[in-house]
């Protein structure tokens, strides 16, 4: 990685600190008219180094992290995501993640959409390492207990099974021993070319 990769995962980071913070700050006006002054500099100085069209998003890598660094859901340059730290462990792909309290929906919960969000790419993860990698047609959410914030988190996923250009995947998330979430997900494979022209 080079040091500019490692100056942006850093940027990423620190973002996210700021995230977090906003989300909890419980200070006066005084203070927040401050910061939002500090915020609003920063963003300037940094628009002002951000070209148009933007730098290749897709660098290439040989995890999903390193080839989506900018993903919604893992990339380590989106202060957006969490991020999820995946892995390949035959036949699953593992996503391990601590959501903090930007992504709350009920009080001291994750939010369902975040979850869902996160499986959508854990069990594409899964499909690309299986060789049956295409876009989503139906992601199902089984919510079976709340999830919490704060804590490990360890999302599974796998391919069920193959019916020619249609890939079913499954996948459950799991607060230490307790399964709170499951997934099941439809993906249509597609010729390559074809993806390309779809957009665009």
């Amino acid at each position: 990685m080079s040091d500019r990769d490692t100056a942006l995962e850093e940027l990423a980071a620190s973002v996210r600190r700021l995230i977090d913070a906003t989300v909890r700050v419980d200070g006066d006006a005084a203070l927040l008219r401050a910061a939002s002054r500090r915020v609003d500099d920063l963003a300037a100085a940094l628009r002002g180094a951000a070209p148009d069209p933007p730098p290749p998003r897709y660098p290439g890598g040989e995890t999903p992290m390193g080839f989506f660094p900018y993903d919604f859901v893992i990339g380590r340059w989106n202060p957006l995501a969490a991020p999820i730290a995946m892995r390949w462990e035959d036949p699953l792909a593992v996503g391990e993640v601590t959501f903090g309290t930007a992504y709350e929906g009920p009080p001291g919960c994750v939010h369902g959409g975040a979850i869902a969000a996160a499986f959508d790419q854990v069990l594409n993860v899964a499909n690309v390492m299986s060789a049956t990698a295409g876009p989503t047609a139906r992601l199902q959410m089984f919510y079976r207990r709340p999830t919490p914030l704060h804590q490990p988190l360890r999302f599974e996923g796998w391919v069920a099974r193959r019916e020619e250009r249609k890939v079913h995947s499954a996948g459950r998330l799991l607060a230490g021993d307790v399964v709170t979430v499951e997934a099941e997900g439809l993906y249509v494979i597609l010729d390559p070319l074809r993806v390309v022209n779809l957009l665009g």
